[in-house]
């Protein structure tokens, strides 16, 4: 694997990236590693979870269109075992 340096052009990016790497007690690149990934993963759930509420809008939507009647909440917990699960 072949490696280069990090150079950070930015004076306030790098002293940011030098004092985290200081409170981690790590180097600049591992400290911006650890807080890339966390944000590409904090985008990718966000992105997931926005999905999921478009998907969840447009079946509602279907749903009413339909004239379907609403899931009660003895209809859900029946599906999920709910009665099962807290001993009744």
């Amino acid at each position: 694997m072949m490696y280069m340096a990090l150079h950070i052009a930015d004076p306030e990016v790098s002293r940011l990236a030098a004092d985290l790497a200081a409170l981690d007690r790590t180097t600049k690149t591992e400290a911006l590693r650890r807080v890339l990934r966390e944000a590409v993963k904090a985008k990718q759930v966000a992105a997931k979870r926005e999905g999921f509420r478009e998907l969840a809008t447009q079946m509602a939507a279907k749903a009413r269109e339909a004239n379907v009647a609403p899931v009660t909440k003895q209809e859900m917990d029946d599906l999920w075992g709910m009665d099962d699960l807290v001993g009744h």
